[in-house]
């Protein structure tokens, strides 16, 4: 266990130092928020949850010493000089600890190197900012919603077009509460829900049930391998995608440590909203998936134990409509087109084993290719993308509209 502490803290510190050149505070402790969700094991709706929490700490801090913009809910004048850095990294900190305790020794051996490159004057000012400004979102994140968990081990008799577990492990539904956590910005979690998905004995869901029999087959024979580098590359939680993003793009764009404080608490925003609001289509309308949708017979029954067809990725264990992947990615991404335009290339990574990085030359063609990726993979159709990628800017609109923002 010691031996297993020691290396997660080498690990936390090295990543601060692995950029360091030109990254910032506010950087270093976003990647070490995703890390730490990570390490904890949490899917994209927690990580997301906790990625915002951390963002407003932040912002809230920042804007505290640097009264540059508008509040999410903490602004308290420091009483004499604070430094905005160790406020960054103090208010990051005392978030992951709270919700993370086990990995409290690594935390604090990130923080010690945070605090020891600051030159700016007001440290232990900057440190009580930042602690208040956790302590304050910490509090009102309370009873969110959040927990206890609820799973859904879908319906006794199900019809054509109803959600059931589905293989390879037939796991019953994630995370059913998600669709009631109380929102960061928006009014209602229900507020950007969908139309309903087209009919089953429609032409638009049999259209788009033979294009995902076609292409997202495992035994597709018109997918081409840059199809399916692009299913396999974006298979890895959505929200990874969304902060390496913003945190390259910072670093390209040179931007300040109040932009970058503003930036990372709309993106997280917008990505939690987003899989609140999503949560909220999913389990209201309960659509199956492809999966079971190709292997049902006209009553909705599969008795065939899946074997008339196979998609290229695993189902994830969750109702098709809409993509969560793909309303958090375009939530993300819009907001970050507005600071930092559409054009920009970037070179992103995947946890997928094997997968080479992918350089992209704009967000728009990182939207497109995240959400063809699931149909390439054979595990949502094209309506479930449009549904979600339209949440995801209206969630973003929203949330530019009526966050914080400079003064």
């Amino acid at each position: 266990m010691k031996k297993g502490k020691k290396y997660l803290s080498f690990f936390i510190i090295a990543l601060i130092f692995a950029t360091k050149a030109s990254a910032d505070i506010v950087t270093d402790w976003n990647l070490i928020t995703v890390k730490a969700t990570k390490i904890a094991g949490y899917n994209s709706n927690l990580g997301s949850r906790i990625e915002a929490i951390e963002s407003i700490a932040v912002y809230d801090a920042v804007n505290s010493i640097k009264q540059f913009g508008t509040p999410y809910h903490y602004f308290v004048r420091p009483a004499g000089t604070a430094s905005a850095e160790a406020a960054v990294a103090q208010a990051a900190h005392d978030v992951l600890v709270n919700y993370f305790p086990a990995q409290k020794p690594s935390l604090d051996s990130a923080l010690t190197a945070s605090l020891g490159n600051v030159k700016d004057d007001g440290i232990p000012n900057g440190q009580a900012v930042g602690t208040a400004a956790a302590a304050d979102i910490i509090a009102l994140r309370l009873n969110d919603g959040c927990e206890p968990n609820i799973s859904y081990p879908g319906p006794q008799t199900p019809g054509a077009g109803q959600y059931r577990p589905t293989p390879p492990a037939f796991m019953p539904g994630v995370n059913k509460q998600w669709g009631t956590v109380k929102p960061f910005l928006l009014k209602a979690c229900n507020q950007f829900r969908p139309l309903p998905p087209p009919a089953v004995s429609s032409e638009g869901f049999k259209k788009a049930l033979a294009e995902v029999a076609d292409i997202g087959s495992l035994k597709s024979t018109t997918r081409t391998a840059e199809q399916t580098h692009i299913a396999q590359f974006y298979k890895q939680d959505a929200e990874l995608t969304v902060n390496e993003a913003a945190r390259q793009l910072a670093i390209q764009h040179h931007t300040s440590l109040e932009d970058n404080a503003l930036i990372f608490l709309l993106t997280d925003i917008a990505e939690a909203d987003a899989r609140i609001a999503i949560w909220d289509g999913k389990y209201n309308y309960l659509f199956w998936r492809p999966v079971t949708a190709l292997n049902a017979n006209a009553d909705g029954n599969v008795t065939n134990n899946y074997a008339a067809w196979q998609p290229l990725l695993a189902t994830p264990p969750h109702p098709s409509y809409p993509c969560g992947h793909c309303g958090t990615v375009t939530a993300g991404f819009e907001i970050l087109k507005v600071f930092f335009g559409g054009k920009n290339t970037i070179e992103l990574h995947t946890t997928t084993a094997g997968e080479p990085a992918r350089v992209i030359q704009s967000l728009t063609i990182g939207e497109a290719e995240n959400g063809w990726s699931r149909i390439y993979g054979g595990i949502h159709y094209g309506f479930d993308v449009d549904a979600a990628n339209k949440l995801g800017n209206d969630v973003a609109r929203y949330v530019l509209a009526h966050g914080p923002k400079k003064k």
